[in-house]
């Protein structure tokens, strides 16, 4: 069944058996394949996120990225042969319930609505109760010693991960005590629901049966700092945005960005001295920010966590080899690892506290434009690796010197060959170019080709119309001998014939991709020898207005100029979906996807037949989550929410097979795991007692009447869910 809007997703349950639309459903299939993915919030009941609520009133929601809502979890099994059976769940955490339970949408007389979550940017965030953990990312199973088949995790970049049934999709456990995992916002805030800065991509070794993640933290920035930012925007936001829009006429007409910086910095602190105190704490607190609190912060830190089934991980202090501490500029989305060595990356993803709460006046069009432009930066033109020796995590150690390595290009995500020879390590890396995956298209927004409004139909999207031609990367790193062996590292970048129906391979917004074993719980990979790519092509109505003036510095390392950009973009170019053979670095296979048709995840899912004439690294299939528009419908607004299946070794003549369902319908699917087995688990010894681990955060709420207000939540909404 087709749907009205591009950017439509139910938050129901399924338990469907898909229906073939066009081809056949191989009958070589086998296993199961996990998607994640965001599906709005517990106000919204799904996607989009509507303009007005029922009663009439602007929804607050309006134009948030689709990228910030509840984790929903997509399971497809191929274990009969000719079927694919698919089962979705929400993935209901703890603060899952404490949402709902607060939510004045959903109920507008409950006592609890002072203190409710609200989307702010990336972020679900509440003054008094903290950060919503939507674990809607990614999947990373793993095995705990003496398991017979693997487990799974839901993870997200600002939480722990969380440990889910792969028979049910119910959760089990978090992963690691809330007091083991070092908060990303400022110590005073002491809030039961911690924002915890990791990684999306926690990583798993079947050889050791070690699972490595990290966990970071940030200075607070002097600019609308987090404290004064959080103190005021949550506890007095009609009053504070009034102000705001007096002022900001003022701040408009002054050319010097550094005296509106410290206009609006001052904005901030004055307001924060006038606020007259309601209580003894109050005005205690007031004395503490005027002598300290302004340089109370957390410190710049990066802690590499190891956990190998235990109630709570191991964690080591991973500092600079000349002693100092790491300074992670943007976010640490993904990590790796090799026999000898585990890989940590300063990311260009901005998903930190400083981006996610650029948006505190979703519905004011006016301040959130003028914040946007005064807080936003374009992301570095390069990416930063820290290599760990493996052999340096003993038990005694609780600081470890990484090697630091800059990549000349910027890095989301990658992967790396399991061997690394003589300290050779090899990484197939995606590179986003001028393209930023942390901003997203807001209601506002206007297209820089046209100078009109955006599209509607695309507002939340991810604003990644690239400034620059995207690559594919095969980074060789001599670890021992501290050399980038530039004679054995690619970095491909394709143009293709935009323009054209289909342009050939390119790599015009490279984004996720796939290959045999990757996330495997079973066994590594040795060396990579195929791996399966997405472009997203090029789009005018993606790269924004915004955008373009964010990312058009000529002085960054850029192929095409700006100039070029607004041309190649003019002539657009369609999704891909290609195969790279690494030891080349070619593209060997394409398939260049419909106009108007946006193809998200892509996973590989391994032949149960071996194939003689067929390398293991192509022997099977690859599953597509499709999102189009509905040529067949008269009305031209219509979309449609399909699974697309391609032989892995023969990719140019299409899908084998179209599935579909009246009830399918997802709006932006992200990471995706394919796993031998899925049924039922048992509960592990490292389950993590929810009532003593959210009261442990409860007393330390310095406020008695907010103690008492969230301990009554806690009690009556959230613990009957985790017994």
């Amino acid at each position: 069944m087709s749907h009205p809007n591009l950017l439509t997703s139910t938050r129901e349950p399924l338990d469907v058996e898909l229906k073939v639309k066009e081809g056949k459903i191989p009958d070589d299939l086998s296993g199961f394949v996990f998607i994640n993915s965001g599906a709005g919030t517990v106000n919204s009941g799904g996607l989009p996120y509507e303009r007005k609520l029922p009663s009439g009133e602007f929804n607050q929601e309006f134009g948030s990225p689709v990228i910030n809502g509840d984790g929903y979890m997509y399971r497809f099994d191929f274990t009969d042969e000719g079927k694919v059976k698919l089962k979705t769940r929400l993935l209901k955490t703890p603060c899952f319930y404490a949402d709902i339970a607060s939510s004045p949408i959903l109920n507008p007389n409950n006592p609890f609505a002072d203190i409710a979550f609200k989307n702010r940017g990336l972020a679900r965030m509440s003054m008094k109760l903290g950060t919503r953990n939507q674990i809607n990312t990614a999947i990373t199973p793993f095995r705990k010693p003496g398991d017979n088949q693997s487990r799974l995790l839901a993870t997200f970049d600002a939480g722990r991960p969380f440990e889910f049934d792969p028979k049910s999709l119910d959760l089990i456990t978090p992963i690691g005590e809330n007091k083991f995992w070092r908060a990303g916002t400022p110590p005073f805030l002491n809030n039961p629901f911690p924002m915890v800065l990791t990684t999306a991509h926690p990583v798993y070794d079947p050889e050791t049966k070690e699972v490595f993640s990290v966990n970071f933290t940030k200075t607070t920035k002097n600019l609308l700092s987090a404290t004064e930012i959080f103190h005021l925007i949550f506890s007095s936001e009609e009053e504070i945005e009034r102000r705001l829009e007096e002022r900001i006429s003022r701040w408009e007409d002054l050319d010097d960005k550094e005296q509106v910086v410290k206009e609006v910095n001052d904005f901030f602190y004055e307001e924060a001295a006038e606020k007259e105190p309601k209580s003894i704490w109050d005005k205690l607190r007031g004395w503490y920010w005027k002598l300290i609190g302004r340089h109370f912060s957390n410190e710049d830190a990066v802690y590499l966590v190891q956990w190998t089934g235990s109630k709570n991980p191991k964690s080591y202090k991973i500092i600079n080899e000349n002693g100092s501490n790491i300074q992670i500029q943007h976010n640490m989305h993904q990590i790796g690892f090799t026999r000898d060595y585990v890989l940590l990356a300063d990311t260009n993803f901005k998903f930190t506290l400083d981006v996610m709460l650029n948006n505190p006046f979703p519905n004011n069009q006016r301040i959130d434009s003028f914040l946007r432009e005064l807080l936003d930066g374009a992301q570095n033109d390069y990416s930063t690796l820290y290599i760990v020796h493996r052999k340096d995590l003993l038990p005694e150690n609780k600081q470890v010197k990484a090697h630091k390595v800059v990549l000349p290009l910027e890095t989301v995500h990658f992967s790396a060959n399991y061997e690394n020879p003589n300290g050779v390590v090899t990484l197939h890396a995606a590179h986003n170019c001028s393209a930023c995956p942390a901003e997203w298209i807001r209601y506002y927004d206007e297209c820089k080709l046209h100078n009109k409004p955006i599209d509607p139909q695309r507002v939340g999207m991810l604003a990644v119309g690239e400034m620059d031609i995207g690559k594919i990367g095969k980074i060789v790193i001599d670890v021992e001998n501290r050399d980038k062996l530039e004679d054995q590292t690619v970095f491909l970048h394709l143009e293709g014939k935009p323009g054209e129906k289909d342009p050939g391979p390119h790599t015009w917004g490279v984004g996720l991709y796939t290959y045999r074993d990757m996330l495997s719980p079973d066994k590594n990979v040795g060396e990579i020898k195929h791996i399966f790519w997405q472009a997203y092509g090029l789009d005018d109505q993606l790269l924004t207005d915004f955008m373009y003036r964010l990312y058009q510095d000529p002085k960054r390392n850029r192929v095409y100029s700006a100039e070029q950009m607004l041309e190649f973009t003019k002539k657009g170019a369609p999704f891909v979906l290609e195969t790279v053979e690494t030891d080349s670095m070619k593209v060997t296979d394409h398939y260049s996807f419909p106009e108007e048709t946006y193809m998200w995840s892509l996973q590989f899912i391994p032949s149960k037949s071996q194939k003689n004439d067929i390398p293991d690294s192509l022997n099977g299939y690859i599953l597509c989550t499709v999102i189009g528009r509905d040529k067949n419908d008269h009305n031209t607004s219509s979309y449609f929410s399909e699974i697309w299946v391609f032989d892995a070794s023969n990719l140019k003549k299409g899908p084998v097979t179209k599935l579909h369902h009246d009830e399918l319908q997802f709006a932006f699917t992200i990471h995706s795991v394919w796993v031998k087995e899925a049924s039922e688990v048992s509960i592990p010894d490292y389950k993590i007692d929810i009532k003593q681990d959210y009261d442990e955060q409860i007393k330390h709420i310095k406020r008695r009447w907010l103690r008492k207000k969230v301990q009554s939540l806690m009690k009556d909404h959230v613990y009957p869910h985790f017994r």
